[in-house]
């Protein structure tokens, strides 16, 4: 089946149940995990209400951090399961792409992410990184939902 899994994570409750869920599955058919988060750092220019440089570089510093918490996460669940594992972060202001890019980066031949599920106007304003990921991937997608 799938040698390689990409499991992506935002640090969400349901983004973590999906990490648990692929662990499980990459157990059962004996798979190696890739464990990545995005930091979406956005250039200063876009952050108008920050006054100070200063506070802006406070603020890329803790998503990066966040970054690195999320993927502690796998590392640790996949540790305990005993499902080879690497984890890596990225930054990026569209986390589809990074996704995506890691991919080809790190050779795996599937990717098991969350959906939020987000609809209606919630979906047209903010997008689906899920449905950019499915329309860009070259490999399998499965959503956990």
């Amino acid at each position: 089946m799938f040698k390689k899994i990409l499991v992506p994570t935002d640090g969400s409750d349901l983004s973590n149940r999906a990490v648990r869920a692929a662990i499980e599955f990459a157990a059962d058919n004996g798979s190696h995990i890739v464990g990545l988060s995005v930091a979406e750092v956005l250039p200063y220019s876009s952050f108008t209400l920050i006054s100070r440089r200063e506070d802006f570089t406070l603020l890329s510093e803790s998503i990066r951090q966040q970054a690195q918490d999320n993927v502690g996460i796998i590392r640790d669940l996949a540790e305990r399961a005993g499902v080879p594992c690497e984890v890596h972060t990225a930054e990026n202001a569209n986390p589809w792409s990074a996704i995506v890019h890691a991919v080809e980066t790190y050779a795996c031949d599937g990717i098991f992410l969350a959906s939020h599920g987000r609809s209606g106007l919630n979906r047209i304003l903010l997008g689906s990184q899920t449905q950019k990921i499915l329309i860009h991937s070259t490999v399998p997608v499965i959503v956990y939902k």
